[in-house]
C-alpha cells in the first residue's frame, strides 16, 4: 500500500494509470467523500465474491450487508457513508491501524456516542478504565470481556456479584430452588424471572406460616400439639368413618347377619394372606346397634395400635373421657380439626424445606431484595451499550481494512505491488523452481475454463489437499503462468501451495490451458517442434542408408569368402594368416560402408539442406511465432479475474513486465556457489577426454582409408 499523500488540490480526486487504465486512488477522508459521488463505471471492480477475497472474514461479512456472498459497489458505498458518519479523525484509517483511538470517534452523533460508550464499557470490563485506545484483539476477546464484567447486558447475574452476604444467599436460594441460566460468558446465575418467582414463593410460604398467628385458637385447637394430635387423627379417620357407617347399616336393616359364615366372607386361618385381606376389610371393631365405639373392647388387630394411640392422647380424652366415642362426638372432633385441615390444604407447593423460617424471613428482607433487583436492572440497562460492541467491532475493522480493500476494489494498485499481497490472490504456488502468485480458488473448473480461455493467459488447474487422514481439506486452484516457460508442466506434476492464512497445501496439476508465456519461449517453440521433426526425418534417412550399407557389406563378405575358397590353399583352420585376412576383410567392409555413406551425403548439397530447413522454419515457424507474439500482446488480466466472479470494468493487458510480477524465480540472498559437482567428488576417475577423442579419430581415419583403397580397387 502506498504511503499517505495529501491531495494538492482540494475536492479533486487523483487518478493513476494502473494496468493500462486510469483508476481512482483512495488515501484519506477527502477521497472517501469524493468516492461516494464517483460513478461506479470509473471503479476497477463493481462486484466481488466473498469467497474469492483474501481478507478478514468478519470484515467481509460487515461489507456484505445482505449476506448474499457477493460484495457490490452499493454495499461498499453504504459502508463508506457509515464510516464517515461516526469518525472525525482518519489517521488510523490512513495507516490501516487495528487500534482505535477513542478521540477519533465523532460523539456528536447518536451512533458515535453509542460507540464511544460501548468502548468505555469494554475497557472498564477489562479493568482498563484509564485507557483511551481499544484494539481489535480486545474487542474480540468476548470471554475475557464478559468474564470480568459485572454488567454484560444479558440480565443474568451470578450470585457471587451481589456483594452483601444475605443477598448472595438469597440469589443462591433462588438458583437452587427455581433453576439457573447461563450468562454471556457461560457462568450460572439468575435472571429477573427466576428471582421474582423465588420472592413470590417465599412471601407466599411465609404468609402461610404466619396464618395461625392470626387465628391461633381456631387453627390450632391443641396449641403446639395440634400437629401431633392431627397426625394421630388422620391415622384412624377413615377407619372410624367406616365403623360408624357399619353401625348405621346395622340399624338400617335387622336382616343383616353378623355371623361370619353368613356374610359370605370365608377366612382360612392357615392362609396369612387370606387373614390379612379379611382384617383389612373388617371394621375397627364389631359394629353395635347403639353406634358407640368402645376403645376398651376387642379391636381389629391390624388397627388397634393406631386406635389406642388416638384414644390415649390426653388432648383428645376431653372429647370421650370414658374411652367411648359416639358418632356425635366424632363429628364434633372433625369440626374441631377442619380449620387446621384447611390450613394444611392451603400450604404452598414450595415450602423451602432446607431452610428454617426465621432464616428465610431475614433473607427476603427489603434491602436484600432491592440489592439483587438493582443488579439485574443495572445489567439489563447495559444491554444497549453491550449491543453496540458489535458496531464497535465493525468500526475497528473498517479502520483496519477498508483502505486496503478499496485498493483492491476501487483500484487494483495492490495487485501489481509485489511487496503487498493483494486481496484478490489466494496465496503462492511453488513449483518448477518458481513462485506463482496469481492464484484463485475455483469451484467449477469447466466453467472457469470457458471464460479464462478468452484471456490468452496460460493457466494451470490444481487439486490442493491438506490435513490429517480422516480430516482432509481440499480445494481447486487456478494459477496463471505469466513468464518463463511451460515445458516442464504436465498432468500430475506436484508442488506446494502457501495459502493466505499461512496454511500449507499439497498441490497437483489436473488440467492446463496452454498459451504463450514469454517472447523467448515463443521464438524457441518452432525450433523445439522442428527439431523433433528433423530428428524423425534423420532417423528415417539414416535407417534406410544403413540398411543398404549392411546389404553391401554382406555382399562384399560373401565375395571375399568365394575368392578364398577358389584359391584352394590348405592352411590350418585357425592360422595367423587367416585371422589377418579376416580382419582385413572386416576393416575393408567397414571402410566400404563408411565410404558409401560419405558418398551418399556428398551427393546432397549442404546449401540445399539449409535452404529446405530455412523454408520450413519460415513457412511453418513464422506464423507460429507471429501468433504467439500476438497472443502475448493480447493477454487480458481482466478476463482471468472475471472467470472467478469479479465484475471488472476495464480491460487490463498483461504485459511481459507485469508477468514477471506474478511468476518469478525468487532470489537467493547471501549465498556462494560451489561450481564443482558433488558427483565429481565421489565418482570413479575418468580418462582424459583428449586421448579418447584422438583414439576415436584415428580409428575413423583408418577405416576411411581402408574403405577408400578398397573402393578404388587397390585392395
Amino acid at each position: 500500500m502506498t504511503n499517505t499523500i495529501e491531495n494538492t488540490k482540494p475536492d479533486r480526486m487523483e487518478f493513476r494509470r494502473i494496468g493500462g487504465s486510469y483508476q481512482p486512488l483512495i488515501k484519506n477522508k477527502q477521497d472517501l467523500a469524493l468516492l461516494l459521488n464517483l460513478d461506479e463505471a470509473h471503479w476497477a471492480l463493481n462486484s466481488a465474491g466473498v469467497a474469492s477475497l483474501r481478507c478478514d472474514e468478519q470484515f467481509l461479512s460487515f461489507l456484505d450487508d445482505d449476506a448474499n456472498g457477493q460484495i457490490r459497489s452499493d454495499e461498499v458505498k453504504r459502508a463508506i457513508g457509515w464510516f464517515l458518519g461516526v469518525m472525525r479523525d482518519f489517521t488510523g484509517f490512513e495507516l490501516g491501524s487495528d487500534t482505535l483511538n477513542l478521540n477519533a470517534i465523532d460523539n456528536s452523533t447518536p451512533t458515535g456516542q453509542r460507540l464511544l460508550d460501548a468502548a468505555k464499557l469494554v475497557l472498564a470490563n477489562l479493568g482498563q478504565d484509564a485507557n483511551d485506545r481499544i484494539s481489535l484483539s480486545q474487542i474480540r476477546n468476548d470471554k475475557e470481556i464478559f468474564a470480568c464484567a459485572r454488567q454484560n447486558g444479558d440480565g443474568v447475574i451470578p450470585p457471587g456479584i451481589a456483594g452483601i452476604p444475605e443477598a448472595i444467599e438469597l440469589a443462591n436460594l433462588a438458583m437452587k430452588t427455581f433453576g439457573e441460566v447461563k450468562d454471556a460468558c457461560g457462568s450460572a446465575g439468575i435472571n429477573s424471572e427466576i428471582f421474582e418467582k423465588c420472592i413470590a414463593a417465599a412471601n407466599a410460604y411465609l404468609s402461610w406460616v404466619n396464618t395461625p398467628d392470626r387465628d391461633s385458637a381456631g387453627i390450632l385447637p391443641f396449641g403446639s400439639d395440634t400437629a401431633t394430635v392431627y397426625k394421630k387423627y388422620l391415622a384412624i379417620k377413615s377407619d372410624i368413618d367406616d365403623y360408624f357407617v357399619a353401625c348405621d347399616a346395622l340399624n338400617f336393616s335387622s336382616k343383616i347377619q353378623q355371623k361370619v359364615g353368613e356374610t359370605g366372607v370365608e377366612v382360612n386361618v392357615l392362609d396369612q394372606k387370606s387373614v390379612q385381606d379379611f382384617l383389612l376389610a373388617a371394621p375397627v371393631t364389631e359394629p353395635r346397634q347403639d353406634g358407640v365405639l368402645d376403645f376398651s373392647t376387642r379391636l381389629n388387630p391390624l388397627k388397634s395400635s393406631a386406635l389406642q394411640a388416638f384414644a390415649s392422647d390426653a388432648n383428645l380424652q376431653k372429647f370421650f373421657p370414658d374411652s367411648k366415642l359416639t358418632e356425635a362426638m366424632w363429628r364434633q372432633l372433625k369440626l374441631t380439626f377442619s380449620p387446621y385441615a384447611a390450613f394444611l390444604a392451603a400450604k404452598p407447593e414450595e415450602t423451602f424445606g432446607d431452610i428454617d423460617v426465621e432464616t428465610l424471613r431475614k433473607l427476603v428482607e427489603i434491602k436484600n431484595i432491592k440489592t439483587v433487583r438493582d443488579l439485574i436492572a443495572s445489567d439489563l440497562a447495559a444491554a444497549p451499550r453491550i449491543g453496540a460492541c458489535e458496531e464497535l467491532h465493525k468500526l475497528i475493522l473498517f479502520q483496519n481494512h477498508l483502505r486496503e480493500f478499496l485498493s483492491n476494489f476501487v483500484n487494483l494498485s495492490c495487485l501489481f505491488n509485489p511487496e503487498t499481497p493483494s486481496l484478490l490472490q489466494a496465496g503462492k504456488l511453488v513449483m518448477d523452481g518458481r513462485c506463482f502468485t496469481l492464484c484463485s480458488i475455483v469451484k467449477d473448473v469447466a466453467e472457469h475454463k470457458n471464460v479464462v480461455k478468452l484471456s490468452d493467459i496460460c493457466v494451470i488447474y490444481l487439486d490442493a489437499v491438506t490435513g490429517k487422514p480422516g480430516a482432509l481439506k481440499t480445494m481447486k486452484l487456478a494459477v496463471a503462468v505469466t513468464s518463463g516457460n511451460i515445458r516442464n508442466f504436465f498432468i500430475a506434476k506436484h508442488g506446494i501451495f502457501f495459502a493466505a492464512d499461512g496454511e500449507l497445501w499439497d498441490a497437483k496439476i489436473i488440467d492446463l490451458i496452454q498459451q504463450p508465456v514469454s517472447v523467448s519461449e515463443a521464438l524457441r517453440m518452432p525450433f523445439y517442434k522442428f527439431a523433433g521433426f528433423i530428428g524423425n526425418q534423420a532417423d528415417r534417412f539414416f535407417s534406410s542408408k544403413s540398411q543398404a550399407a549392411q546389404k553391401q557389406l554382406e555382399t562384399n563378405i560373401a565375395k571375399a569368402e568365394t575368392k578364398v575358397s577358389g584359391a584352394k590353399i590348405q592352411t590350418p583352420a585357425v592360422s595367423g594368416s587367416m585371422m589377418l585376412m579376416g580382419g582385413g576383410i572386416g576393416i575393408a567392409a567397414l571402410g566400404s560402408s563408411i565410404a558409401f555413406i560419405v558418398k551418399q551425403l556428398a551427393s546432397v548439397s549442404i546449401w540445399n539442406v539449409l535452404a529446405v530447413l530455412f523454408g520450413i522454419v519460415l513457412v511453418f515457424g513464422g506464423p507460429v511465432v507471429v501468433i504467439s507474439i500476438v497472443k502475448l500482446y493480447r493477454r487480458n488480466l481482466s478476463r482471468f479475474l472475471e472467470a472467478n466472479g469479479f465484475a471488472v470494468n476495464r480491460p487490463m493487458r498483461l504485459s511481459c513486465r507485469m508477468g514477471a510480477i506474478f511468476t518469478f524465480v525468487p532470489p537467493i540472498p547471501n549465498s556462494d556457489y560451489l561450481k564443482r559437482d558433488i558427483v565429481d567428488l565421489f565418482g570413479k576417475p575418468r580418462h582424459s577426454w583428449f586421448w579418447r577423442t584422438v583414439l576415436i579419430l584415428l580409428v575413423a581415419a583408418l577405416c576411411a582409408w581402408v574403405g577408400y583403397r578398397y573402393y578404388c580397387g587397390y585392395l
